[in-house]
């Protein structure tokens, strides 16, 4: 790529590379090697500077980080590792030189390491966003929201708060709810719409919403009514048909029996009795007889032949008119079916844009988009000036996951790059680890850029296979070459079928042995016994594998979360520690859960039930002595003050009187000393009091923070310590770049399963208003209803099997030493198995290679001893085994909450006391506010009782008094501390503007200390700037806060 010659740059051509990487072959080993050449060049010790290195996740970001950093640090020590040597040869340059340059990079690096751009595709998608946000029209301080569903959520409860006030909209929303109940669904569509509205999210079904804005919800219901219509003008031409094709075959005076198998003659009577039942296409043996040209039986007489062939150019011109006219008929269906939830989806987008536009919110998902709608044809010096960095070399990982919207916006800027000498483009990825299509990440775009076909760049492109797996044990990267070698062969496409022929071609290493073993379960009668099939064969293999493998060796690999929590909840209730998602929840552990409920019962002391969870928590937890039948009848029905009474002597010290006194924070402290909750360290409690932390600094009390708890708890989990002795479950996805010595598999996938699957159709007839495509099911019926509706459900069905064989392709690498897979014997009566299924497949695989014994349910390849050594260190995270939590007003400590809010000084009382009045009374509209607003401070811990009830007198003081009291009520326009630019360019910010209902301005000023005229003047000034604008001030009003207050007008 690089040579150096007596340490100068010497020019060269610009190059781009793309390397399919299958699993396990040293992706990033070659990643941070070319990325070193590249820096390692030239004695230019910010080259790295001009180096863009864009991977999928922040771990595999900083990953690559860490491994350059080191190999650095390596390199200038003059430690010789594989990794030396291999550039050292490539690049053809002394060795000296090597270290002399790793140790002046590294230096560079470590002093501008905001310049060392290796990052996360996301990352440097906001850092152009952050630097174009005034040509996009974002507001500068706009807010990213990382948590879309919570925000789509909160757009279905505006929609839904909306029925009976708007007419149209509830009539919409009736009828969308009277359709899911037709469909045996339920009728309650708040949870239906939840979910639904998240395609909302996806980056290629935003585009086609898109089209669909500005349609009003008479343009919806006016096609719906169309559509409808044309339905019944259908059926009855159908009929017609039907009626006139029997009288056709009746004035030819020929039985129906005449013809073959009467095929004609029933299509027309099906027709004209109910065109809804008749049969076409694939359903009715008539399309195939027609196709064979076969109408009548050879033992039929000449004559009826006869007769036959004179009438069949009129019964043929019928029939592919009834066949075009049910085409129509059933696109109408599917229209008709569509149109009412796309009406909803649409004003759920309205309702979203207008929670983003008035939060000053703007989603992550939608970055890429903007980038492409206002960037992206920008020519690059412009964009590179903008971001502040000019890239020559690019690094893309997992170039698979990336979306083809993230790929359109780098084009430009790698384009111009490349049209420069010694620049370069290197691609890394793997189509057949491609599962993040609902992400828009789509193994179309590597594959294509993986081959000789396409070329987005003027330059040659050169494409490189990493052949060899590092990672695995010779039996398994046998199994898994021949087993995908030969399962290419179900993929319809030729060029899904090709990848995975030609990349499961790997070089075994120096690792020999593995062991691969599959189980096929039989079906069990019982419906329990069926059900827990999968765990119990999952425990049997632990029991089974422990003595050789470490628990956490071994991880457990499940299709989807609910798989997970099955085998998850077996191993634990069997004596099995396992570490999942799941466990590491912080709404699934019991202290976290008391916490909640005490705020729950604090907040309505009247719920029994709530209650009834408390006490039998505390029964427990404080050990107590008596019969819990006893206690829990005792306490059940008496208030929480009784309880916390009767505790006392278990040692419970909760006050709920002094707990209300406390900021937000030092309130959960407070619950967790008072029912000595944690005595040692405990990470979930730990984790639970960082999100506390977090919420308070954004000002929460109980209320909200139990909101945001209901939102939030599914994804608050705190981070598993490595090298814990349990087993790891795991869903595939979350698998990814990652390997286990043992993997164990139980699931049965049905390849095109899919949940409630839709499909963009467009190529719509005229008679659709404008309506260029509509969002459908995706069902069979797609593909009858045109050529389109053909193409879109064979390619989503393709989509569907490339897909699923990546997610088995993930599954089966992520083994080292062994791998075992647990799946059906799904056996037809008549010895034929479905590979539409996972179970299906091995079991093809298995006849193939003439291995499948219909009495065996265990196979296996290698042998299952161990090979590597057992590692047994012990783990080497620090426990701390104190729990520190102590009021502060035990300590000898003065809180000094803000430098600017200091108390108890004669500074504090001359200037920073005037400061947090100033900030306080900019937040108050009306006297209305002001209790909250205090109190949303001293939640915050920003001042402490006693300081709150001063600034409540003192406020209360100037919004009641009665010179002053008519400027804090409703019915007044009020701008606090809004800036004003005047003709001269200096910028005025009056502490409150008051536009009265007679449209008069009333400027009032606080202030603190001594009356001076410079704050007259100031007033003043204020005063004529809003002249210049054609306002009339009607008073200037100098508010003095002091022991007492005093209003001077000016």
């Amino acid at each position: 790529m690089y040579f150096a010659k007596k340490n100068n740059l010497v020019q060269q051509p610009s190059v781009f590379q793309v390397y399919n990487a299958s699993a396990g072959s040293g992706k990033t080993f070659t990643l941070v090697k070319e990325y070193l050449k590249v820096l390692l060049t030239s004695d230019n010790i910010f080259l790295f500077q001009t180096i863009l290195a864009v991977t999928f996740t922040n771990k595999a970001a900083g990953e690559m980080k860490e491994r350059v950093l080191s190999s650095l640090e390596d390199f200038a020590t003059g430690k010789e590792n594989h990794l030396f040597n291999i550039i050292a040869t490539e690049m053809e340059v002394d060795i000296p030189i090597i270290q002399r340059r790793s140790k002046n990079i590294l230096d560079a690096i470590l002093q501008n390491y905001a310049a060392f751009s290796i990052t996360t595709i996301d990352s440097f998608t906001h850092k152009i966003i952050k630097n174009f946000a005034y040509d996009l029209g974002l507001p500068l301080n706009f807010e990213v929201e990382m948590d879309a569903i919570s925000l789509l959520n909160e757009a279905v409860d505006v929609l839904i708060s909306r029925i009976g006030t708007d007419n149209k909209l509830t009539t919409l929303l009736i009828d969308y709810s009277l359709d899911k109940t037709d469909d045996d669904k339920s009728w309650d569509i708040s949870k239906d719409l939840n979910e639904f509205a998240r395609i909302l999210l996806n980056e290629d079904d935003v585009q086609h919403f898109r089209g669909l804005y500005n349609k009003k919800l008479e343009d919806f219901t006016n096609l719906k009514t169309k559509l409808y219509k044309r339905q019944k003008e259908i059926d009855q031409l159908q009929r017609e048909i039907g009626k006139l094709g029997l009288k056709i075959i009746d004035e030819a005076t020929l039985d129906h029996k005449d013809f073959y198998y009467s095929l004609l003659p029933k299509h027309f009577l099906s027709l004209s009795k109910n065109p809804k039942k008749t049969k076409f296409f694939e359903e009715n043996k008539l399309k195939e007889r027609i196709k064979e040209n076969v109408f009548y039986s050879k033992n039929k007489s000449d004559e009826i032949k006869s007769a036959i062939e004179r009438i069949l150019p009129k019964l043929l011109d019928l029939y592919s008119k009834s066949e075009l006219f049910f085409q129509q008929y059933m696109l109408h269906k599917l229209a008709l079916k569509s149109i009412l939830p796309l009406a909803v989806l649409n004003h759920i987008n309205s309702e979203l844009e207008t929670i983003k536009e008035e939060n000053n919110i703007r989603l992550n998902a939608e970055f890429n988009q903007l980038i492409s709608d206002n960037i992206k044809d920008q020519p690059a010096p412009f964009i590179y000036e903008r971001i502040g960095q000019r890239f020559q070399h690019y690094f893309i990982d997992e170039m698979q996951d990336t979306s083809e919207l993230q790929w359109q916006n780098l084009i430009p800027l790698i384009d111009n790059a490349l049209a420069q000498e010694n620049s370069n483009l290197l691609l890394v990825g793997d189509g057949k680890q491609a599962i993040y299509r609902w992400r828009g990440g789509k193994a179309e775009q590597f594959i294509e850029l993986g081959s000789p076909v396409k070329n987005p760049f003027h330059i040659k492109k050169e494409i490189k296979n990493l052949e060899t797996n590092y990672r695995s044990y010779s039996e398994i990267i046998k199994f898994n070459n021949s087993f995908f070698q030969y399962t290419a062969n179900f993929l319809q496409n030729e060029s899904y079928k090709n990848i995975f022929i030609e990349g499961n071609k790997q070089f075994e290493n120096n690792k020999k042995g593995g062991f691969v073993s599959l189980t096929f379960l039989e079906k069990e009668e019982e419906k329990e016994e069926e059900k827990q099939k999968y765990p119990k064969k999952v425990l049997e293999k632990i029991q089974h594998l422990k003595d050789r493998f470490s628990l956490h060796e071994i991880c457990v690999l499940t299709r989807t979360r609910n798989e997970g929590v099955a085998v998850a909840s077996y191993l634990s209730e069997n004596g099995i520690d396992i570490i999942s998602s799941e466990t590491l929840l912080l709404q699934n552990y019991a202290k976290v859960l008391f916490v909640i409920s005490i705020l729950k019962v604090l907040k309505n002391p009247n719920d029994e039930e709530i209650r009834f969870e408390i006490l039998y928590f505390l029964y427990h937890h404080l050990d107590v002595k008596e019969t819990k039948t006893s206690f829990l009848k005792k306490l059940s029905k008496v208030d929480l003050k009784t309880i916390l009474n009767s505790l006392k002597k278990d040692g419970v010290s909760f006050e709920v009187s002094s707990f209300h006194q406390l900021p937000f924070y030092e309130k959960i402290e407070e619950i967790i000393r008072g029912f000595n909750l944690v005595k040692s360290s405990d990470a979930y409690i730990q984790f639970f009091l960082d999100i506390v932390l977090e919420e308070q600094r954004k000002g929460t009390d109980i209320s909200k923070f139990l909101e945001f708890w209901e939102q939030k708890k599914e994804r608050l989990s705190i981070v598993a310590p490595e090298s814990v002795s349990a087993v790891q479950i795991m869903t595939i996805h979350k698998s990814k770049g990652l390997e286990f010595p043992v993997v164990i598999f139980p699931s049965d996938v049905d390849v095109y399963r899919q949940v409630k699957p839709k499909s963009w159709l467009d190529e719509l007839p005229e008679m659709y208003d404008g309506f260029k495509k509509l969002l459908v099911d995706y069902s069979k019926n797609l593909s009858i209803v045109s050529e389109r509706g053909l193409a879109i459900y064979n390619h989503q069905r393709e989509a569907l099997e490339l897909d699923n064989f990546n997610l088995l392709y993930v599954t089966l690498t992520r083994a080292v030493e062994q791998l075992h897979i647990i799946t059906e014997r799904k056996i037809s009566s008549k010895g034929d198995e479905n590979t539409n299924f996972y179970s299906g497949v091995f079991i093809n695989y298995l006849k193939q290679n003439n291995i499948w014994k219909e009495a065996v349910l265990e196979y296996s390849f290698g042998s299952e001893n161990r090979v590597s050594v057992k590692n047994n260190e012990g783990s080497v995270a620090q426990i701390h085994d104190k729990f520190i939590s102590t009021p502060w007003q035990e300590h000898n400590i003065i809180l000094l909450p803000g430098a600017s809010k200091l108390w108890d000084t004669e500074q504090g009382e001359a200037v920073n006391f005037g400061n947090l009045f100033h900030e306080i009374f900019s937040k108050i509209i009306t006297k209305n506010d002001v209790e909250a607003i205090v109190s949303q401070y001293y939640q915050q811990g920003v001042i402490d009782a006693k300081q709150s009830e001063i600034m409540l007198q003192s406020i209360y003081s100037v919004v009641n008094h009665l010179e002053l009291a008519v400027y804090y009520t409703d019915g007044n326009t009020v701008f606090n501390e809004r800036e004003i630019v005047a003709l001269d360019n200096q910028v005025i910010i009056p502490d409150r503007l008051v536009f009265t209902k007679e449209n008069k301005v009333v400027i009032i000023d606080y202030k603190t200390g001594v009356a001076s005229t410079k704050h007259h003047q100031q007033l003043l000034k204020y005063e004529r700037v809003l002249n210049t604008m054609d306002f009339k001030v009607d008073k200037k009003l100098l508010i003095y806060i002091n022991e007492k207050i005093d209003v001077i007008s000016v």
